[in-house]
This record gives C-alpha cells, sequence and structure tokens, in this order.
C-alpha cells in the first residue's frame, strides 16, 4: 500500500505541475477580464499615474523653492551690500567731521590758551594771582 500511496502520490504531484504551467501559459496569452481584474488594473494605472504627477509636482515646486532661495540669497546679498556702503560712507563722514571739529576745538583752545599770558586772562587765572 504504501508502494501504491507513493506512485498516486508522484502522479498527482505530476498533474499538479503540469495544470499549473498550462495554466500559467494559458493566463499570460490572454489577460484575465473579470470585473476584479479590471478593478486592479484601473487602480494600479491610476496609482501610477499620480505617482508620476505627484513625482513631477514635486520636482517642478522643489526648482520654485530653489529658485526663490536663490533670489532671496542674491536679493539679501545685494541689500546687505548697499546698506553696507551706506554704513562706510557714513562712517568715514563721521569720521571726517568728527576730525574738522577737533580740529576747529584744538585751534580755538590753543588761540585762548595763548591768550592767557596777556592781559585777557581768564578770570580763575586772576582771582588765583589776587589771592
Amino acid at each position: 500500500m504504501s508502494i501504491r500511496f507513493r506512485t498516486s502520490s508522484a502522479m498527482l504531484l505530476a498533474g499538479m505541475t503540469l495544470s499549473s504551467a498550462a495554466l500559467a501559459a494559458e493566463t499570460s496569452e490572454k489577460p484575465c477580464e473579470t470585473d476584479l481584474c479590471r478593478s486592479v488594473r484601473q487602480s494600479w494605472t491610476s496609482v501610477r499615474q499620480d505617482a508620476s504627477d505627484a513625482t513631477r509636482w514635486t520636482k517642478k515646486e522643489s526648482v520654485k523653492g530653489w529658485d526663490a532661495t536663490k533670489d532671496g540669497t542674491t536679493k539679501a546679498a545685494h541689500w546687505t551690500g548697499r546698506e553696507s556702503e551706506k554704513g562706510w560712507k557714513a562712517t568715514k563722514a563721521g569720521a571726517k567731521d568728527a576730525a574738522h571739529d577737533t580740529a576747529a576745538w584744538t585751534r580755538k583752545a590753543a588761540h585762548d590758551v595763548s591768550q592767557w599770558g596777556t592781559d585777557k586772562t581768564p578770570d580763575t587765572a586772576k582771582t588765583g594771582q589776587d589771592q
């Protein structure tokens, strides 16, 4: 009995293998036309299309974002350059004005000091001599 069982099992397995190969050959030649198959194909087409659309949208938005970043950086650099130049000009002008003011004050102070030795001595100098 065990021999028969082995022989029949082997034949059963061989038959299943042949029928699955035949089924595979048959399905590759003719696409499935059931409602389920059509629905799956349509869903897969929709998913592929949506994925393509999403990829295109992402690429387009990435390019926009990159362009905006470059434009923003360029504008910021130009603004910084202009403001730096304004600041530098103001600093130079302020330093120049301060130098002129210092020179004018120094001339006036030197003139005043030179007058102390004359009869136009400041009051503080006179008060110190009177006492």
